[in-house]
């Protein structure tokens, strides 16, 4: 059994350690080619968060000011990374950071995930983990299998769907 927090810096540290998921998810979504960049961005996030800590209201949901920052972060690595012409517009960035839920129901939906990515045949769950991988491309991927392209696409948005429905059965089952 763990004790409750004695100080608000133990709390504080709580709240960032048990929202490390929800803070990577949300930075890579807003810089989803560069991983690496998005751990960065994650640890940057971490350190403003402990510097700040005297400026959050307890009062309000710490994990709706976390993404205020986190999103902050982001945008202070894009302006860093601006050579690079593969980059969203900034605007772009906070429309997509608004969108995040502030929420963290994604621990549900990413443990469904995995269980109807377990269900999956082999071939098609390789396929599938194949196609999100970073810088993989539908192109290569139907070289490597002597597909077409257009005949691949159509493969992977069957197996979406087959996760979506199995995902939304997982997370509705009464819904059936």
């Amino acid at each position: 059994m763990s004790e409750r927090p004695r100080n608000p810096e133990e709390q504080m540290v709580g709240w960032i350690a048990s929202h490390q998921g929800a803070l990577h998810r949300l930075i890579l979504s807003l810089l989803p080619d560069d991983p690496t960049l998005a751990s960065d961005v994650l640890q940057e996030t971490n350190l403003v968060l402990w510097r700040k800590a005297k400026d959050y209201d307890p009062a309000r949901p710490f994990l709706a000011w976390a993404f205020g920052i986190a999103r902050h972060q982001v945008m202070a690595a894009r302006r860093d990374a601006q050579r690079d012409r593969h980059v969203f517009s900034d605007r772009l960035v906070e429309l997509l950071g608004e969108e995040h839920p502030v929420d963290d129901n994604t621990a549900e939906l990413e443990n469904a995930l995995e269980g109807c990515l377990n269900k999956l045949p082999a071939k098609h769950r390789e396929l599938i983990l194949a196609r999100y991988q970073p810088g993989a491309s539908v192109q290569e991927l139907a070289t490597a299998r002597s597909k077409s392209p257009g005949a691949l696409s159509v493969l992977l948005l069957r197996i979406r769907k087959l996760l979506e429905d199995c995902i939304d059965q997982q997370l509705n089952p009464t819904a059936s």
